[in-house]
């Protein structure tokens, strides 16, 4: 009779061979613990990250001692990486922006608590066709200033206030590590974006 241990994943109490649930709280017991995550708080941004991140997700600084060389200046030495494409740049090409580090192509973006604008529209129903079409494709969609001017009848579009919700756009944000596949999905869309 060979004995296993087992362990309870609740409360951490190892077990040796027999008992198929935990003695103090019910839980079924495992073979194996599950491996904590490491995380840290980034020095450049004190966001938390893993601890094995080559760079942090969410302003894009370097965080390996190893040296990086920028892709498109071969021969400098990476700074970061875009926070959306992930493509390093050195001092020459980087552009940070609200303390996040991006490449000349996406230095315009709009990003806000780790969601990246990839579609606005003033038009309520083109930007609700955009937004089925990304939900469509499995990408998480947080859309803003989604009021449809619809229920502004009876001359209420000629008030001060239906003046004002017809000026904002409905902006569709992606969280920033679906940007590049929202963006596919928006090239692929026959018509519905210019």
């Amino acid at each position: 009779l060979q004995l296993t241990t087992m362990f309870c994943p609740q409360c951490n109490t190892e077990y040796n061979s027999g008992p198929t649930h935990c003695a103090d709280c019910g839980t079924a017991l495992v073979e194996q613990l599950p491996t904590p995550e490491i995380t840290y708080s980034c020095k450049h941004c004190s966001r938390e990250i893993e601890k094995d991140n080559d760079f942090c997700p969410h302003c894009g600084i370097l965080l390996k001692e190893q040296i990086f060389f920028c892709n498109t200046h071969t021969a400098s030495e990476a700074k970061g990486v875009c926070v959306l494409c992930h493509t390093l740049v050195c001092d020459a090409c980087l552009h940070v922006v609200n303390k996040r580090i991006a490449c000349a192509e996406h230095r315009l973006v709009e990003i806000s608590e780790g969601w990246a604008l990839v579609f606005q529209s003033t038009d309520f129903y083109e930007a609700q066709l955009v937004r089925g079409k990304l939900v469509n494709a499995g990408i998480t969609v947080n859309p803003q200033n989604t009021i449809n001017a619809g229920f502004l009848m009876d001359g209420a579009m000629d008030s001060r206030f239906g003046r004002s919700i017809l000026k904002y756009p409905v902006k569709l944000f992606v969280p920033q590590y679906e940007y590049l596949d929202a963006m596919d999905v928006l090239q692929d869309t026959d018509g519905l974006v210019e």
